[in-house]
């Protein structure tokens, strides 16, 4: 009970916590909406104005000093739900001292400011896709790529466009693997990102992906580089979507073959060495090989988008000159070794009515190395 000589709230500090809270709890990992209840929907005030030093001397995180000094002060106040608020007054008072409120007020705060500062016309339509690579594929889901995106763009939509075969239980050392997952990819696509593609006001796609690259390739030929889109890369080590800054500059490197022969393949090195051997093994002898690598081939330096930007024009210059040096009817033969967001990429920098047609091999231990595995015509 709020006691009789307490001070009340002028509504000018409580109107400003709530815009400034945007109407959710501020307890870290909350956020609960305090308006509406999230059941029944029902419009409704469920919030609690909780004091971070308590508003009486004798209460929770009280001060005989500042208690009289802070009741009405908007920094010493948060909005919380009934849950949380009880959590801090009552059930773990200890656990919660005023610095770590404090914090959490200001963190949930900040996150507001940034959010709904995101400009109305940064709104990107997000596009997840996932394939079953291997024994494990990890967790990619809607709240994971909202909050990469932001503050740079905000969801065009609540729910992202899923193109995955969920619980699929196909693998890909299997021989439908490919039939399977192709014929799922072009479907999803058609049905679900190819119409908006022709509506003007979706104008910028975030796109995150894991899969096999062969997959991932197709991926990319079907979204193409008519919309503006950005491409996200998993990096191993922190397990997050979000671009980091580049340690190191990263030079792609184009190696052309010594002398042109009948067939012709590319050679992408970048997250691991690829040896001649093995694409001879599969073309024959009597094959020209292009290489892309970089000076010390890894998982792990993909770390910018502008490494995104320097991969499309190496990428884009290898297929002027196969479509110059051997026409467009001959088939380039692709064995890759790429971050997944460059397998993308390497599709989106794909011309379809100029560029000549990619056979797609992927390099698995259960078949043996580098089988074939999907065509783009």
């Amino acid at each position: 009970m709020k006691a009789k000589n307490r001070k009340e709230i002028p509504n000018s500090v409580i109107t400003r916590l709530w815009a400034r809270s945007a109407g959710r709890c501020a307890y870290t990992g909350c956020n609960e909406i305090l308006w509406q209840d999230i059941l029944t929907r029902r419009n409704y005030n469920q919030a609690y104005i909780a004091h971070i030093v308590a508003a009486e001397p004798d209460g929770p995180r009280g001060d005989a000093i500042l208690s009289p000094k802070l009741c009405q002060d908007y920094e010493n106040l948060m909005l919380l739900c009934d849950r949380h608020h009880r959590l801090i007054d009552k059930v773990d008072v200890a656990g919660h001292p005023s610095n770590k409120l404090y914090e959490m007020k200001l963190a949930h705060e900040d996150r507001m400011d940034r959010l709904t500062g995101i400009p109305e016309n940064k709104k990107s339509q997000i596009i997840l896709y996932l394939a079953n690579v291997g024994p494990q594929t990890p967790a990619l889901t809607n709240d994971i790529a909202c909050e990469t995106i932001t503050p740079a763009y905000y969801p065009a939509s609540s729910r992202a466009i899923d193109l995955s075969y969920r619980n699929s239980i196909n693998r890909d050392h299997e021989p439908d693997y490919w039939q399977i997952e192709e014929h799922n990819l072009i479907k999803q696509y058609k049905e679900k990102v190819a119409p908006l593609c022709n509506d003007s006001s979706n104008a910028h796609f975030s796109v995150f992906a894991f899969a096999p690259q062969p997959l991932l390739i197709k991926l990319g030929a079907l979204l193409g580089d008519a919309h503006a889109m950005d491409v996200y890369q998993r990096h191993r080590e922190s397990h997050s979507w979000k671009w980091q800054l580049p340690t190191e500059t990263v030079i792609y490197k184009v190696i052309p073959p010594a002398e042109h022969r009948s067939s012709v393949a590319l050679n992408i090195s970048l997250s691991a060495p690829i040896n001649n051997d093995s694409i001879y093994k599969i073309l024959g002898a009597d094959c020209s090989v292009w290489t892309i690598t970089i000076a010390s081939p890894n998982l792990h330096f993909v770390r910018s988008p502008t490494q995104l930007a320097a991969f499309r024009q190496i990428a884009r210059s290898v297929y002027d000159e196969v479509n110059f040096k051997y026409g467009q009817q001959t088939s380039l033969h692709i064995f890759p070794a790429m971050p997944n967001s460059l397998a993308i990429e390497f599709g989106r920098s794909r011309l379809p009515k100029v560029d000549v047609p990619l056979v797609i091999y992927d390099n698995n231990k259960k078949t043996n190395g580098f089988s074939k595995a999907l065509t783009i015509n």
